[in-house]
């Protein structure tokens, strides 16, 4: 560990405790999925939920605090982020069977490998998180969804840490999952969740899941760096389709560009600064809001300060 890592602790006596791996002025960006943005003041990637209750109790209470998964829909501008940045790692808690429907999945797991244990399990109802590029924690927080399912329709309940290190428990219906969104507190960190599915023969769940894997790669862009949907959806208005009768799918700003593919996705062509994507993304929302009065709202979250 980084002796400077001291810097950020109420009580320096718990450094040797930390079972984690911590970091100083990391580059936060190149490990987004978009691979653009600054570096995290201080990082830390916690063990398990102990660990983590361990140093969330330790730091000092000025400390800025900032959560993150796979970083998959995250946009890190260019002049990084202050304060502790935390990761919450894939093996964090990891899966437990309960029942044959229900399974407690830690916050870090990909989407992906829960879909897939599904798959082995013969539980139907989650075949859609194989076509979300991110982890449990990410998923429930945004509610994110694709292929007409979201995390809204599997949640039986949420475990979270406060800031100060305590463990509470919320149940789905306390968590007002909606269409991209929760009334998470950003004081709250989703550390496990158990989810619900049903019983389902299982070559149905895989031509399920096998149809989904199809239509992601055949509708969005492979092969270039990007944080998947751009904005959300407005009423009964697809993003895209906004985008495309603006004029602006073909748009561009340095080495950012909207994807020829899917015209809700934005891409790193190679050496897009966040800067790039941020000002594509709102020269998209000005154009959109002049020719039809409608504000398009970022499904990227963007964090961070300017360079």
């Amino acid at each position: 560990m980084n002796k400077n890592f001291l810097d950020i602790l109420d009580r320096p006596e718990v450094f040797t405790d930390l079972k984690g791996k911590s970091f100083c002025n990391k580059s936060i960006g190149n490990m987004s999925w978009l691979k653009a943005g600054g570096s995290a003041e201080f990082l830390y990637i916690p063990s398990d939920e102990d660990d983590l209750s361990l140093i969330l109790g330790s730091l000092n209470h000025d400390v800025k605090l900032n959560i993150f998964g796979k970083l998959s829909n995250t946009l890190v501008r260019d002049g990084g982020l202050p304060g502790l940045s935390v990761i919450i790692p894939s093996n964090f808690e990891g899966i437990e069977v309960l029942s044959d429907t229900q399974i407690k999945v830690g916050a870090g797991l990909s989407d992906k490998v829960l879909a897939e244990k599904c798959l082995e399990l013969g539980i139907g109802g989650l075949e859609f998180l194989i076509g979300i590029p991110g982890s449990i924690g990410g998923g429930i927080f945004m509610n994110a969804g694709c292929f007409g399912s979201e995390f809204s329709d599997i949640i039986v309940d949420v475990n979270f840490l406060t800031k100060n290190g305590k463990k509470i428990n919320k149940k789905s219906n306390e968590i007002n999952l909606s269409y991209r969104n929760s009334n998470i507190s950003e004081d709250l960190i989703i550390t496990s969740s158990v989810v619900q599915g049903f019983l389902k023969k299982e070559f149905k769940i895989k031509n399920l899941m096998d149809e989904i894997v199809l239509k992601r790669n055949t509708s969005q862009p492979q092969g270039y760096a990007t944080g998947g949907s751009t904005f959300k959806n407005h009423n009964n208005f697809k993003a895209w389709e906004l985008i495309v009768k603006s004029g602006m799918s073909n748009a561009s700003f340095g080495e950012a560009m909207v994807s020829d593919i899917h015209s809700n996705f934005l891409i790193n062509k190679g050496s897009a600064s966040a800067g790039d994507l941020e000002a594509l993304g709102n020269m998209i929302i000005d154009k959109v809001k002049f020719e039809f009065d409608i504000l398009l709202e970022w499904e990227i979250n963007i964090v961070g300060e300017y360079e």
